[in-house]
């Protein structure tokens, strides 16, 4: 009969959702432990202005911080090399403290497609699953061509490894800029069930690099390191008190 194939189709559409996959179930526990703790980051930045040659045009070592207020989220710490004048410090900060704070900072389960993550690799101490970033950001990234993968331990339940690559160039700031390379590689320390820290509190090792070319402009790369999960400041941005960052 006629109907079948369309009845077919149209059962299939109303069992999508029931059928939709899940998250494995030790990645998805580890997911949810980490959104149960501070849900930003701050981080040392090394920002370097290369010339067609491949010479450092211009070199700082910055430093930023989401849960200070607006206009103390961002630190110059070394221009060139050498701690910055007040003169370098004050120009250089009040114009990186004056952009508005950036909404983009997403949780993790707005980000990635866990629903898919599909298993790498095994140990009997931990999993490493490859997990896609979710096409609704394909706006912003060229998201087939990044590769991001997690590794979960067995024990605690928690993330505690992250690595990231690209699989060729891609284009972002809508075409404006191509990120040549990316290389990712996060460590967070296991913290065995019993003991008071939580993953929230866990220390992070190791940084990420960027190197990105813009359409008009120099080439930049971009390092990152010393990691600290914080809590996102919610107050007034000319508010001076600051919260307290994790360790």
């Amino acid at each position: 009969m006629t109907f079948r194939p369309l009845l077919l189709l149209t059962l299939a559409a109303a069992l999508a959702p029931a059928l939709r996959a899940a998250p494995p179930p030790l990645l998805d526990e580890a997911v949810h432990q980490w959104l149960a703790g501070k849900d930003d980051w701050a981080f040392a930045q090394r920002a370097r202005t290369l010339l067609d040659d491949g010479s450092v045009k211009e070199e700082r070592l910055e430093r930023f911080d989401p849960s200070l207020p607006d206009n103390q989220r961002w630190h110059l710490l070394e221009m060139n090399g050498k701690p910055p004048t007040e003169e370098q410090r004050h120009q250089w900060q009040d114009r990186k403290n004056a952009k508005p704070r950036k909404a983009s900072n997403k949780p993790l389960d707005e980000l990635f497609d866990f629903d898919s993550a599909t298993l790498v690799s095994e140990t009997p101490q931990a999993a490493t699953y490859a997990v896609a970033v979710k096409p609704s950001f394909a706006h912003l990234v060229a998201v087939d061509k990044l590769t991001v993968d997690f590794t979960v331990s067995k024990q605690t339940k928690v993330i505690e490894h992250v690595t990231a690559g690209l699989n060729e160039p891609m284009k972002v700031a809508l075409g404006l800029a191509k990120v040549t390379d990316l290389d990712l590689d996060l460590s967070f320390r296991s913290v065995p069930p019993g003991e008071s820290s939580p993953p929230a509190e866990q220390k992070t090792s190791g940084s990420a690099t960027m190197v990105m070319s813009k359409v008009v402009g120099a080439k930049m790369e971009y390092t990152w390191s010393d990691f600290k999960r914080v809590t996102r400041y919610a107050g007034s941005g000319s508010d001076n008190a600051a919260a307290k960052t994790g360790n």
